[in-house]
């Protein structure tokens, strides 16, 4: 081989996720693409006198991790806004004390937003409401997302700006929770209720900065690779910029959000009408399809359950559109080869998606081999499984909730519910593609978390649910590497580390098909390398060049 590398990484265990899983130690790259795969002794005679070489100290190396669905623009914006989530804020009184601090930086009328309260995690196990918020700003209109970003909370001010007042009536798809004494708004917005406040965008210089800051957490959690479930004009914006000044350090999948909701204007007959399918791009950037959304969440009590969530009067979630309404999109955007992927949480939701996923196939024979996507699946049986594989449907499994929410579940659910939340023995049992995810900023990116929830089944609360849907460490890492990769359609070119697939791979802390999976949870990214280059390096590792 007369190749000269720009990189080398030698002397490691390298985990090639490859089906024959053969033993490596050494990778060579030259530009942006993996040249050869194993031993140090055959890799070392690629150097030249500007290769980069990296000793790895017999430290596991892996593909970078495919984060397969994510809300990256929103992980940008938390960087600029008051942080509300658990470990920052864990109670409502630390939540007024940050809006309180923010308010005092901001002149009168100026907007103060948050994000990341979740209400099973407050000391007050409560959701915050107006009145809490007017205490200490009643100069600002304050808008506050819960985690799950199904929910928010506003205070008076920006209830007035929006006009919500008691005799306001819910948008279909919305709901506006009011006291059940007074009938007054509480503040509490959920689902496409949120849309009746007009809360401000940034601006696109603060949204670069917000990106460059979130990439930076990115490559620290290994993430080389993320699908984008609400791409729009703004994200398509701030993802050319990031490219064209050579500061982009993660490849991007887009969804495309289709219709108007939460806030979203929509996008679905601009993008039929241009002309756009399904892989319109490149390497770095790329259209994946349309993203549709049918309910809500199982922390908000908003995902179209089955059966009612626990103490709550009969509530079983909302489905934002009649099955009737829905449909002629999903089978237009899958007629004119667009790929289509809908958020289905509770079992309702994974029914209606089935079901237009079904009249779909009737009408375009191409619908079952595109790979459309059912996003979380949080609530699926046995039997929606069964229809996932008869579709060709790849689930956009958030299995990263499992170990951060699943108490939760827990709480509104019901064990024997929750006991079968992201079902990933079925997956395998009947060889549905199930990558993992995390939706962040939902619950942390970090993948190590779901990949130990996958494995172990375990909560923050040392709950076990659902033990028999555990998989093996492989399968797990698997989830957030090649099976995110054929999510995409990009089996050949990501997702393993082999010649000639793209040169992104990660180094560990520890060798996870070697330690007790109870550490899973605390293995660190020492070395991130994005397309052949090295994206971060942590301070303290042993590994040099």
């Amino acid at each position: 081989m007369n190749l000269i590398a720009d990189l080398i990484l030698h002397n490691g265990y390298v985990i090639t996720l490859e089906e024959d899983m053969e033993s490596a130690e050494a990778v060579a790259v030259k530009d942006g693409r993996i040249i050869f795969v194993g031993t140090s002794k055959a890799a070392l005679p690629l150097k030249g006198k500007d290769t980069k070489v990296v000793d790895l100290k017999g430290k596991a190396l892996m593909p970078g991790f495919i984060e397969s669905h994510a809300h990256p623009l929103a992980c940008g914006e938390s960087f600029l806004e008051v942080d509300c989530s658990p470990g920052t804020t864990n109670s409502i009184e630390e939540i007024l004390c940050a809006v309180k601090e923010k308010a005092s930086t901001l002149p009168k009328g100026q907007w103060i937003l948050g994000r990341g309260w979740d209400d099973s995690k407050l000391s007050e196990k409560r959701v915050p409401t107006r009145w809490d918020l007017d205490q200490i700003s009643p100069d600002h209109p304050v808008f506050l997302k819960r985690t799950c970003g199904h929910v928010a909370v506003a205070n008076s001010k920006a209830l007035e700006i929006g006009g919500v007042t008691m005799d306001s009536i819910d948008l279909p798809g919305g709901h506006i929770q009011k006291d059940v004494v007074s009938g007054e708004p509480t503040g509490i917005l959920e689902e496409r209720a949120q849309e009746l406040i007009p809360i401000p965008e940034y601006s696109d210089e603060s949204l670069r900065e917000g990106m460059l800051l979130a990439q930076e957490q990115f490559a620290k959690w290994g993430i080389t690779t993320i699908h984008d479930l609400s791409a729009q004009k703004r994200e398509l914006g701030v993802y050319q910029n990031l490219f064209k000044n050579d500061e982009l350090s993660v490849r991007y999948r887009l969804w495309l959000w289709a219709l108007p909701d939460l806030h979203e204007p929509g996008v679905l007959n601009e993008v039929i009408g241009l002309g756009i399918y399904s892989g319109f791009g490149d390497k770095f950037i790329n259209v994946q399809g349309v993203k549709f959304m049918l309910d809500g969440s199982i922390g908000g009590k908003t995902a179209a359950v089955k059966e009612s969530y626990l103490h709550s009067d009969g509530n079983m979630g909302i489905l934002y559109k009649k099955e009737s309404d829905l449909a002629p999109h999903v089978i237009s955007a899958i007629k004119s080869n667009l790929r289509v992927s809908m958020h289905a949480i509770g079992e309702r939701a994974i029914d209606q998606a089935l079901n237009i996923l079904e009249k779909a196939a009737e009408e375009a024979e191409s619908a079952v081999s595109m790979r459309n996507r059912i996003e979380h699946c949080t609530l699926a049986n046995e039997e929606h499984v069964k229809r996932f594989k008869k579709l060709g449907v790849v689930v956009g499994s958030s299995t990263g909730f499992l170990y951060p929410s699943a108490d939760n579940y827990v709480r509104v659910l019901g064990k024997e519910r929750a006991e079968r939340v992201f079902p990933h023995q079925w997956y395998k049992k009947y060889k549905v593609i199930a990558p993992g995810n995390s939706d962040v900023p939902v619950v942390s990116g970090n993948p190590f978390l779901g990949i130990y929830g996958l494995v172990t089944r375990k909560t923050e609360g040392g709950l076990v649910l659902g033990e028999d849907q555990g998989i093996t460490v492989i399968d797990a890492l698997k989830a957030y590497t090649i099976d995110g990769a054929y999510s995409s359609f990009e089996e050949d070119i990501l997702g393993s580390i082999k010649e000639n697939k793209l040169a992104d791979m990660i180094v560990l802390s520890e060798n996870p098909l070697f330690i007790d999976p109870e550490e899973l949870k605390d293995i660190e990214v020492e070395m991130t390398v994005f397309n052949g280059k090295v994206t971060f390096i942590k301070e303290d590792t042993a590994i040099h060049s």
